[in-house]
């Protein structure tokens, strides 16, 4: 009933996940391990090789270094993928995307999580994050898109939506361009009725900064895009705090000033452009480099403060 994809590069963690899964699933399963070790793959070509192997109506693609805390979740997902309209689950995810590069995580909203958070390099405890708006009860809130630490589809969709391994030959980006992809017809959603274990952080580096902004790139005639239909107001607003958190980030990935400033410039002039909003973030780049804040906050509107 269920394919389970994984790209592995741990032996060790693919057979307790493995064991893992047995004990908690509950429907008929096969697993499919794409052995990269030697780092062949990038996991889009590893993911669409392993669906391509599928037997089973239903794909799930993780990460090797998760558990599950739900007993039957194999049940839990088949239900919600019964459902014709939804073509995508995950347990992380923002209700919008904005035209400058970004996470999921930059909502208009809200955004959309429920896993425990291991820290594995920061010796942090674990941390149950469940974050909602729509209710302790909820079984699923729709999202633009979902964090690629445990997606799952219908083998339908996936032969309409495959893995872009053309313009995402790395580790990054891959979640949110499948997530726009199957926006483009179907519905993608955060559920809460399963709970995974993720035991270790992500760490945003060039590369995934790279990715973002192909994903901006590819994605530039849709974007920017939301779950709900919000007033122009909104995504001025969600565009201009979306522009500083990007900043921010190539900062601190030590981006050169000219190449800040060229994406600075890059990401203003759309129909969102405000001299003073381009005025304040172009100031803020100056500061940044002549070393006086690499942190301080402007006065840019919190977007939910505008609701």
């Amino acid at each position: 009933m269920i394919s389970i994809i994984i790209c592995s590069v741990n032996k060790e963690l693919l057979s307790r996940l493995e064991l893992h899964i047995a004990g908690t699933i509950g429907v008929p399963y096969e697993v499919i391990a794409i052995d990269n070790s030697g780092n062949r793959y990038g996991i889009c070509a590893a993911y669409n090789e392993g669906a391509d192997r599928a037997q089973f109506p239903i794909l799930c693609f993780m990460h090797e270094d998760i558990s599950f805390e739900t007993r039957d979740w194999g049940q839990k997902i088949c239900r919600h993928l019964d459902d014709p309209a939804i073509g995508l689950l995950g347990v992380a995810g923002g209700d919008a995307k904005s035209r400058v590069p970004s996470s999921w995580s930059l909502p208009v909203g809200s955004n959309h999580i429920n896993l425990v958070q291991h820290y594995k390099q920061q010796g942090m405890a674990a941390d149950r994050i469940r974050t909602t708006n729509i209710g302790a009860d909820a079984s699923r809130a729709r999202v633009i898109a979902v964090d690629g630490v445990w997606l799952c589809t219908r083998k339908d969709v996936f032969d309409q939506f495959r893995f872009d391994e053309q313009m995402f030959p790395g580790f990054h980006g891959y979640d949110i361009d499948y997530s726009l992809q199957v926006n483009t017809k179907y519905h993608v959603y955060v559920v809460f009725d399963v709970l995974i274990h993720h035991y270790s952080e992500g760490r945003p580096d060039r590369k995934w900064m790279e990715s973002a902004c192909l994903v901006s790139k590819k994605w530039k005639h849709l974007l920017p895009l939301s779950v709900d239909e919000v007033p122009e107001k909104v995504y001025f607003l969600h565009h201009w705090h979306a522009m500083h958190v990007f900043l921010r980030k190539l900062w601190e990935l030590d981006y050169t000033y000219v190449r800040i400033v060229y994406y600075l410039c890059a990401y203003s002039f759309s129909k969102y452009f405000n001299l003073r909003r381009f005025l304040s973030m172009w100031k803020f780049t100056i500061e940044c480099q002549l070393g006086r804040t690499g942190s301080q906050k402007l006065n840019v509107p919190a977007i939910r403060e505008q609701h």
